[in-house]
């Protein structure tokens, strides 16, 4: 499988980036803030295996909410799939999040949500949010 340069490529779509548990490991709760915050501002969505810390998502919509700017960043949305996991002889159950979607908020159009479920429909038409 070759990688693509967006560079290379003309096209206009919407960019995900997946990110793994372990990528975001390495780095500082600020780190991972900032770089969120710099996807999402250009339009991109970014998925998360696990989530953010219920600090770190403090942080980012509190960064966030520094940083909306009408014309050009009306804020994110953040969406969290959990899954349920059985301990010992399956008596007890807890959630664990699974994945994380944390996009601009005039992008992620319509998401639908079930405990086991995300749906999303991508706004890509009449929004000002940069598009690759």
């Amino acid at each position: 499988m070759s990688e693509t340069n967006s560079s290379d490529t003309e096209t206009t779509g919407l960019k995900m980036d997946f990110l793994s548990s372990s990528a975001l490991n390495s780095q500082t709760s600020m780190e991972k803030v900032s770089m969120i915050v710099d996807r999402v501002k250009k339009g991109d969505l970014v998925v998360i295996e696990g989530g953010l810390t219920p600090e770190e998502e403090a942080e980012l919509i509190e960064t966030t909410m520094r940083e909306i700017d009408i014309e050009n960043f009306m804020g994110i949305d953040i969406y969290t799939l959990e899954k349920d996991k059985t301990s010992f002889f399956g008596l007890s159950r807890k959630k664990t999040i699974g994945i994380t979607i944390i996009g601009p908020a005039n992008v992620m159009k319509e998401v639908k949500k079930k405990s086991n479920f995300l749906s999303m429909i991508a706004n890509l038409g009449d929004t000002d949010a940069p598009v690759h």
